[in-house]
């Protein structure tokens, strides 16, 4: 099958990341009273980020880690997200400012930053839901998993399987996205030169009226209905959004003919210990985890029937990216886009990580817009 992305060599540093060299003023003198600030999602919408932002914290402290959450509805709400970053701006000792995800609101509030005339701060973008050249003019840095190399991943994962149906769950507002776009027409693409059938079911919007719950519920009704619909064949079932995942590993779960290829966020933590009655420590030990999680898999005879990626990349993006901010910070990273330095941190974080920067449909490459991609997990490897 086609890949979508190659791999970001260790030493390559674009004339334009050179010819935007920022060096921050601040780096000459010692400077104590530096702050991170980290905006995330609510526990409900993106539990992973909330507690990437927790142990950015408990690294840090708390003189120099601030946090915050954008609202559940941030689609109606834009305007808090805006305010919450231009209120992390308004402190002079916050150096950095990394969101994930970044949200609508995300490049309102950045270019409302630079327009304070903060130019000293980095701007980092993780897990963005604006166009990538949307993004990408109005933050340093952007990471998001490789969305559109995954129509690749999925579908290798579902041959290995023997699927016979792929059920796709998202709605327009997703749909609308460049790299979800992507993703889907690759999807479609591998799945027709596979012989699986895709099939496009519309759910109901999280950040609508009705609310996550609402969504939540279609898919527990909807799943035994397409189960029942192919009678008889192997159906893997995928949505987009974060929130509707437990509800989908749930209805998997005992059914001996669903399919579980990965959540849109693929981690070992995204879902998997609520579904599963587990206690994780979420981003502690990664191999662990997934023990933890094959084992009650086993439980189910779901163990050849789920798969995941091997580390969380929603949490590596935050860590990361604070990572990278203090570096920049204390002068060890001397240019805001630090392409070779950002692969290397990424690798240390996600061993084996393929880090890219984005090329859109019509070959543009976006030099400060990272893709990270892993490989799908065989929970069988995982069995004591």
């Amino acid at each position: 099958m086609n890949k979508m992305f190659k791999v970001l060599a260790a030493t390559a540093i674009s004339a334009s990341m050179i010819a935007t060299a920022v060096v921050p003023a601040f780096a000459e003198e010692a400077n104590d009273n530096w702050k991170v600030a980290i905006l995330t999602g609510t526990v409900s919408q993106g539990e992973e980020e909330f507690r990437a932002a927790e142990k950015a914290i408990a690294t840090y402290g708390e003189e120099h880690i601030v946090t915050a959450t954008y609202p559940d509805n941030f689609m109606s709400e834009m305007e808090t997200t805006v305010s919450q970053i231009v209120s992390f701006a308004s402190d002079p000792d916050v150096k950095a400012i990394v969101m994930c995800q970044a949200v609508p609101g995300a490049k309102a509030g950045f270019d409302k930053v630079r327009e304070m005339g903060r130019d000293d701060i980095l701007m980092i973008a993780g897990t963005p839901q604006e166009d990538p050249d949307v993004i990408a003019a109005a933050a340093d840095v952007v990471m998001y998993a490789d969305e559109a190399a995954q129509g690749d991943t999925i579908m290798e994962k579902c041959a290995e399987w023997g699927i016979d149906v792929f059920i796709h769950y998202s709605f327009p507002r997703h749909m609308a996205m460049e790299l979800i776009v992507a993703r889907h027409e690759l999807l479609q693409a591998n799945a027709d030169a596979l012989g699986i059938e895709l099939v496009d079911v519309t759910a109901p919007d999280p950040t609508a009226e009705a609310g996550l719950s609402a969504s939540q519920q279609f898919i527990l009704e909807d799943v035994p209905q397409q189960l029942a619909k192919y009678e008889g064949k192997k159906v893997a079932f995928f949505t987009t959004n974060c929130g509707m995942q437990p509800s989908l590993q749930t209805a998997c779960l005992d059914e001996p003919n669903a399919y579980y290829p990965q959540p849109c966020c693929p981690s070992p933590y995204h879902a998997f210990p609520a579904t599963l009655g587990l206690e994780l420590e979420i981003g502690g030990d990664d191999a662990a985890a997934l023990e933890q999680i094959a084992a009650k898999l086993a439980e189910h005879d779901a163990v050849g029937r789920f798969s995941t990626w091997p580390s969380p990349v929603a949490m590596t993006i935050i860590e990361v990216g604070v990572e990278y901010a203090k570096a920049y910070i204390d002068g060890e990273v001397t240019e805001k886009n630090d392409g070779a330095k950002l692969a290397e941190m990424l690798n240390d974080k996600a061993d084996g990580a393929k880090v890219a920067n984005y090329t859109d449909a019509k070959g543009n490459t976006i030099d400060n817009y990272y893709t990270i991609l892993l490989s799908p997990v065989s929970f069988e490897d995982y069995l004591k």
